[in-house]
């Protein structure tokens, strides 16, 4: 077992097996819908949460963690023997978990647990949460770990699309007239995470131009040390992400992954998107 232990939250979608391999712990988020709660990819899986989303009515809401879980968690790690606790969260800006991961850390053992706010979300957390584990497997100590991934936070990289713009409207992003406009104009808005918060990037016209041009975001991007292509239910629109990417830079590192129900429960079905790891 690792001197350190990394801790996440759900929200981090992670290579399938990473967190059994790595030794990392997973906190979920709740998924509330139709009077149920759900925990994140633990009472519901991505594919039966989006099967639901597309057959179901009503809107999912999410909540965040709550400080006693994480206590929880945090004095079971520390009590099996870890040295450290580097806990790693969506951006802050987006979400109360990291701010309850902190306040449990305080509470536990401010001196031996770090809670690390990634900016960002989904995929790129994941890869931020798997590259600290392995360092820690490797046995860096818990420094060692926390300087590593706040060096890792400014190179990730995310651009993300939705098939329709009904979530982002009962989410309360959108405007009931503007996913209006938006639908009947068949605009298709290409998201971007910069400095932890989500900003418009472009706005395209149809779904094919906005694949195109995401890849080309994201290839603009300069020297890259690895990509990842990312969807939620329909794995189509990655495939075409990833064919432009490969194409256009032969021997890059290009990963799959996907985007899990709290995710989803804000962007609905059809999500697509592409993260990079900017080079040194």
């Amino acid at each position: 077992m690792a001197r350190v232990r990394v801790v996440t939250d759900s929200t981090a979608d992670m290579d399938e097996g990473a967190a059994e391999r790595l030794g990392i712990e997973v906190v979920p988020l709740n998924v509330h819908w139709n009077g149920k709660t759900y925990r994140d990819q633990v009472d519901i899986t991505i594919d039966e949460f989006y099967r639901l989303l597309r057959e179901e009515k009503g809107t999912p809401r999410t909540s965040q963690p709550s400080a006693g879980q994480f206590e929880q968690l945090y004095r079971r790690v520390l009590d099996e023997g870890a040295d450290g606790i580097v806990s790693i969260h969506i951006s802050g800006k987006l979400s109360g978990t990291l701010n309850a991961a902190r306040m449990a850390g305080a509470q536990v053992a401010p001196d031996r647990i770090v809670a690390v706010d990634s900016r960002i979300l989904a995929y790129p957390h994941g890869v931020l949460a798997m590259r600290t584990a392995e360092l820690a497997v490797g046995g860096a100590s818990l420094r060692e770990c926390v300087e590593y991934a706040e060096r890792l936070v400014p190179r990730l990289r995310l651009y993300a699309a939705a098939d329709t713009l009904e979530f982002l409207r009962r989410g309360g992003r959108l405007t009931r007239a503007q996913a209006f406009a938006g639908t009947l104009l068949s605009i298709k808005p290409i998201i971007q995470l910069v400095e932890g918060e989500i900003i418009p990037a472009e706005r395209v016209r149809t779904k094919a131009t906005a694949i195109k041009r995401m890849a080309e975001l994201l290839l603009g991007l300069g020297p890259l040390e690895e990509a990842a292509v990312l969807y939620a239910d329909d794995p189509r629109p990655a495939e075409q992400l990833n064919e432009i990417i490969s194409s256009a830079r032969p021997g890059l590192t290009i990963k799959r992954g996907r985007t899990g129900p709290v995710i989803g429960a804000h962007n609905g079905p059809g999500l697509y998107g592409a993260y990079a790891l900017l080079a040194e």
